[in-house]
């Protein structure tokens, strides 16, 4: 009884963890695509999980996540761009060929 009282309580930890590492991991990958659409003139609309794997780049180990978010370039259209992060670093982000408002 005691080993699986100790068993159960382990894995509820690490769902916890793995959870408060999610929530952490997005709320990074928020602040990347906010800086890069402040670098880019553009607004930043939303942002959310697409999904994510574990996964090897280069020498590091670790969860790979995509995140999918909006942005506008001229406060009418709306565009989706990626953002992936391995871990809590930022591996990429792309988005698609959009219009650029003249001045």
């Amino acid at each position: 009884m005691v080993l699986a009282d100790a068993i159960a309580l382990l894995l509820v930890g690490f769902v916890v963890l793995i959870f408060w590492q999610g929530r952490r991991q997005a709320e990074q990958a928020r602040r990347y695509v906010e800086q890069y659409c402040k670098q880019q003139q553009l607004q930043f609309l939303d942002i959310a999980w697409q999904g994510g794997r574990p996964a090897k780049l280069q020498r590091h180990l670790g969860w790979l996540s995509r995140y999918e978010f909006g942005f506008s370039s001229d406060g009418e259209s709306r565009y989706n761009g990626q953002a992936t992060l391995l871990n809590m670093r930022l591996v990429e982000i792309t988005t698609p060929p959009h219009r650029v408002p003249s001045p």
